[in-house]
């Protein structure tokens, strides 16, 4: 299997990110449910009710989201079951990692993850954004500026919607032991 041959520290890493972003149950698999409730917690419908903004941003969301959910089904749910487990998401990423290659389904998440948070492609977020997208994801602070600092090589990059897509990838590409892209979640 694939996932035999990604270090420990790196599955620690793995499993980490899988539980605070994607499986918001706790269940040990991510369905559907768990994409309701990630976008409920980024724009709860009762808000989205009474304000047309928020409304709009909620429905893209929507959007974004399932279509990742299902592109993310059509290469992880073999059984068609619409679920998927943490060792078949670490397959997937180590299939990722062998052929640094990261298909179209796997920057839809990325957009959906920079649009949840109500950036713009264009625009560059800051320090203190950057923090606050990752803490709602339950990543520390400090972590969040370490990475922060290092993708934007101590803010002389600005962090735009390419350079997050960058670190995202980086953070799944890398196997350094504390290393700052993994948000300290190899420990």
């Amino acid at each position: 299997m694939p996932r035999d041959n990604i270090p420990k520290q790196s599955l620690r890493k793995l499993q980490q990110f899988f539980t605070k972003t994607l499986d918001t149950n706790n269940d040990g698999l991510v369905n559907w449910t768990d994409f309701e409730a990630a976008i409920e917690s980024i724009v709860p419908q009762e808000d989205a009710t009474r304000n047309a903004r928020l409304k709009v941003l909620r429905k893209r969301l929507e959007q974004h989201f399932q279509k990742y959910f299902w592109d993310l089904c059509a290469v992880g749910d073999a059984n068609k079951d619409g679920n998927i487990d943490l060792d078949v998401m670490n397959d997937i990423i180590r299939g990722l990692k062998e052929k640094n290659e990261f298909p179209e389904w796997y920057e839809g998440l990325h957009k959906a993850l920079y649009r949840a948070t109500e950036f713009l492609d264009e625009r560059a977020i800051t320090k203190d954004e950057f923090a606050s997208m990752l803490i709602s994801w339950d990543i520390e602070e400090e972590a969040a500026g370490k990475a922060y600092d290092f993708i934007t090589d101590n803010g002389k990059k600005t962090m735009d919607y390419n350079l997050f897509s960058e670190f995202m990838k980086k953070f799944f590409l890398n196997d350094t032991v504390n290393h700052p892209l993994n948000l300290g979640l190899d420990k």
